[in-house]
C-alpha cells in the first residue's frame, strides 16, 4: 500500500483534493500504471484517478480492460475524452464513435452516454461542470 501511494506521489496526483497551485503536474503514464496494479482493476476491470478538481474543472484518468463498460450515464456539463493507450467506443443514443490513440472528442453537457474498452485502454476524462442554476 505505501509503494502505491509511494507511486501515486511521483505522478503527481493530486488524489482528488482542490489544487490551488498555478502550476500543477502530473505523469500520466505512471499513474495510469499505478491504477492497473489496484485492486479495483483486478475485480472490476476498471479505474479511475481525479487528477484535478475545482469549481469549474474537473480531470480524470480513467483505466478500462478490454470488454469492460462504463454503463450510461450524463455529465454535468460539456466534456472532452483524449485517449491515450488502446481503443474505445464512445456511445450516445444517436450515434457511436470508435476512438484510438491521439484522438479527441467533445460532448455536450447531460447528452446521455456509454463507453466500452475494445482493447485496454487508458482515457483522459476533463468534465467543466456548469454553474448550478438557482
Amino acid at each position: 500500500m505505501k509503494e502505491e501511494a509511494d507511486k501515486s506521489q511521483q505522478a503527481g496526483s493530486s488524489q482528488g483534493r482542490e489544487s490551488h497551485k498555478a502550476l500543477l503536474t502530473t505523469d500520466l503514464t505512471t499513474l495510469a500504471q499505478v491504477l492497473k496494479e489496484e485492486e479495483n482493476w483486478q475485480k472490476s476491470g476498471r479505474g479511475s484517478r481525479t487528477v484535478l478538481k475545482s469549481e469549474t474543472l474537473r480531470i480524470l484518468l480513467n483505466v478500462m480492460q478490454a470488454g469492460t463498460e462504463i454503463k450510461p450515464h450524463q455529465a454535468p456539463g460539456p466534456i472532452s475524452v483524449q485517449v491515450m493507450e488502446g481503443r474505445i467506443r464512445f456511445n450516445t443514443q444517436e450515434e457511436s464513435m470508435e476512438l484510438a490513440i491521439g484522438q479527441m472528442l467533445t460532448l455536450p453537457a447531460h447528452v446521455r452516454h456509454s463507453v466500452e474498452a475494445l482493447e485496454e485502454a487508458t482515457f483522459l476524462l476533463t468534465v467543466s461542470p456548469l454553474p448550478a442554476q438557482a
